[in-house]
């Protein structure tokens, strides 16, 4: 048998990756793939979703305020720089973790927050009728919730808190991850993460809504200003994108405007979910994004429906998930790239069970 090719049983020879032939690319070799992780595939999206941003808004008149773009693009690169200086230079896995994961986050939701803005301004009919109709069906007063909420104002506002919650959330879950070494847990948190995204901006422009405060006009609502901005601040930047009146898009300027599906909802769980085996997180964040997925009724001014289709999303991705890791667990099955990020993120992370 030769040296270089091991059988196990019942599975095919692995026959390990070797470097190039020309010593010169070592070095880019191992810089690239310091930086490849979360998935070099989600970095080639990220550039081709930033390429239909740049072709859509130009076909569509709109123009970008350069500033605040420009701040993110350079925050990404020197974090990516930072990144693959700790992947050679000095390794330290929790601080290179960090970096990257931080870089593909402001590098993904930027442009698929642009995509969004765009995607909304299509113009076809609201759906707000048919989720009422179907949170009717299903037996909930949202009017009523709302009303409750607006009688315990102190019930209310913590709600609204840990609504608003979600986005600090996402840092504190590359925080955790990366500082307890669970680096493969987090490269799949934000695989999810990417994946659910771009699904919710999908349907959304497909089936487009105001969300029930525009649609009900409750007479009695909670009266702080933090309880229901989440629920309010989507209506004046939609009634422009579909009047065409929104010409220059500032970083500023972006927000969800997605009703349905509820991204809050799937993300609460993909967060409760990726922060479970930390010790005292874990069953903190359960605690708190559960509080996240009932703020999102009032707090978020999402119908019953979004908050089910949020939450039936987030559960078919992590059950996507676990089908992927059953039949091809083996590191033969799966791509180059794929295999050299692993065996990067194999070396560095203590709990390998965790990944």
């Amino acid at each position: 048998m030769r040296p270089d090719r091991v059988v196990h049983a019942g599975r095919e020879p692995i026959v390990p990756v070797r470097s190039p032939a020309r010593p010169w690319l070592r070095p880019l070799r191992r810089h690239s793939t310091g930086i490849a992780a979360p998935d070099p595939r989600l970095w080639a999206l990220t550039l081709a979703i930033i390429a239909v941003d740049a072709v859509w808004m130009a076909a569509s008149g709109m123009a970008a305020e350069p500033l605040g773009f420009g701040l993110a693009g350079l925050a990404v690169l020197v974090l990516l720089l930072a990144a693959a200086c700790l992947s050679t230079v000095k390794s330290d896995p929790p601080l290179r973790g960090m970096a990257l994961a931080s870089a593909f986050l402001i590098a993904f939701t930027v442009p698929v927050a642009v995509l969004h803005f765009l995607a909304a301004g299509i113009g076809l009919p609201f759906v707000d009728p048919a989720l009422a109709r179907i949170e009717t069906a299903l037996g909930f007063d949202w009017t009523g919730h709302v009303a409750f909420l607006a009688r315990h104002p102190t019930l209310s506002w913590w709600l609204a808190l840990a609504y608003h919650s979600s986005g600090p959330q996402v840092g504190l879950v590359v925080i955790a991850l990366s500082a307890t070494r669970r680096l493969g847990r987090l490269w799949t948190y934000i695989r999810l993460f990417a994946a659910t995204l771009l699904c919710v901006i999908v349907l959304a422009a497909l089936l487009p809504a105001l969300g029930p405060y525009a649609h009900y006009a409750p007479r009695v609502v909670p009266s702080e200003p933090l309880e229901t901005v989440g629920a309010l601040w989507h209506l004046e930047p939609v009634a422009r994108l579909r009047a065409g009146t929104l010409h220059t898009l500032a970083l500023g300027d972006l927000r969800g405007l997605a009703t349905f599906p509820s991204f809050h909802v799937c993300l609460a769980l993909l967060t409760a979910w990726a922060l479970a085996p930390v010790p005292l997180l874990g069953p903190l964040a359960a605690l708190l994004n559960a509080a996240v997925i009932v703020a999102t009724l009032g707090s978020g001014g999402h119908y019953l429906p979004d908050v089910l289709a949020g939450g039936l999303l987030a559960f078919a991705a992590l059950a996507c998930r676990a089908r992927r890791r059953g039949p091809t667990a083996d590191p033969a099955a799966r791509d180059p790239a794929a295999r050299r990020i692993e065996a990067l993120d194999a070396i560095e992370t203590i709990r390998p069970a965790d990944a």
